[in-house]
């Protein structure tokens, strides 16, 4: 204990302030660990704010008064959030139940598809393991069937839930807006007086933060929107599951991409066999993905501080373990926090060097 004493004071003695910096964000960690499920709705919030700032930013530009902004702003979303409740979320539930009850159907396809192939090279498949991964594929398809049932019966407490964010969420959204400045000097009489470097971290992830939030909902709702389109326009029985799953998708860096695209072609085989209209699903698929990642996210994501790939898969994996699916999706932002901290805690340590030498 004594050396720990001993070794804060040093610390406080050489640079008290790149002390401050880590205690703080340490213990906003340690906060967001403890109460991060009962401070949901206001994260949710903060990042519905984080979108529609963005908007009121632009209309502000355009000569509209804030106040006016905000209200024509927040009027456009909850128009939205109505038409995804009315009309977009019954056809999804219609679709995710044909899904489950076409489920033995589908597997049945699967079967005869894998059989085909073992009479047809017999020499290269083994019977046994052949019927061994159909068991397995029949049990995982009714494990899914199973769990979106179960999920389906057990959503009514989550609609409950659901009600209340639908009254908190919009308001604290509401007040984050119109008084965005004065809840920031608010949190700021938390901080230590010391805070020239934790003012730096919020300044540079302020605007990267912002930036990634808004940008990764526009760009799910540009690929979401195509890809329904384009299979709506195909004739695809599940063009808005297809299209939703795409667009949720670009939240997970490298992995999404890859994991939706098994539906995708798994669906469109069971609709069309192994024709040319299935190829061109696909095709036209790989083509929305290649549009998203050499053209929109250029475009949106100008402005975000590059990390190198290695970065953020090991942001993926760090904190996907801490917090699940919600970690994998600020990955990126949690990675540009590590990074603007190693760069401060470097420089600091480059200066001390130079003074001493």
């Amino acid at each position: 204990m004594s050396y720990l004493i001993h070794w804060w004071r040093q610390r406080m003695a050489e640079d008290s302030e790149l002390v401050m910096l880590l205690v703080s964000l340490l213990v906003i960690f340690i906060l967001v660990m403890l109460l991060g499920s009962i401070l949901m709705p206001v994260l949710l919030g903060i990042a519905l704010a984080y979108v529609l700032d963005g908007v009121v930013d632009l209309l502000t530009r355009c000569k509209f008064p804030r106040m006016l902004a905000i209200a024509v702003t927040g009027g456009g979303a909850l128009l939205l959030l109505l038409f995804t409740l009315l009309a977009v979320l019954p056809v999804l539930t219609e679709q995710i139940g044909r899904l489950v009850s076409h489920a033995p159907q589908y597997v049945q396809s699967i079967r005869e598809m894998l059989q085909q192939l073992q009479s047809n090279h017999a020499e290269w498949i083994n019977p046994s393991y052949l019927q061994k991964v159909i068991a397995a594929l029949a049990a995982k398809m009714q494990e899914w069937g199973g769990a979106l049932l179960s999920f389906s019966i057990a959503s009514i407490p989550g609609m409950i839930t659901l009600l209340v964010y639908a009254v908190l969420v919009p308001v604290m959204v509401f007040f984050f807006l119109k008084d965005k400045l004065t809840i920031i000097a608010w949190a700021q009489q938390f901080l230590p007086a010391e805070r020239s470097l934790l003012q730096r971290v919020w300044n540079e992830l302020d605007t990267q933060i912002g930036n990634y939030i808004r940008g990764k909902f526009w760009e799910a709702l540009l690929v979401g929107v195509s890809m329904w389109l384009v299979y709506w326009w195909m004739g695809q029985e599940y063009a808005l599951l297809l299209g939703v799953l795409t667009g949720i998708s670009v939240w997970i860096p490298f992995v999404g991409a890859a994991v939706v695209t098994f539906p995708v072609v798994l669906l469109s085989f069971f609709q069309w066999g192994w024709t040319d209209t299935m190829a061109y699903s696909v095709l036209a698929y790989g083509i929305v993905q290649a549009i998203d990642a050499n053209v929109v996210i250029p475009w949106l994501f100008s402005e975000i501080v590059n990390l190198h790939p290695i970065a953020i898969i090991v942001g993926i994996l760090v904190f996907g373990s801490l917090w699940g699916i919600v970690g994998v999706i600020i990955a990126i932002p949690m990675a540009a926090l590590v990074k603007s901290v190693v760069s401060i805690v470097l420089e600091r340590r480059a200066d001390r060097a130079a003074d001493e030498a």
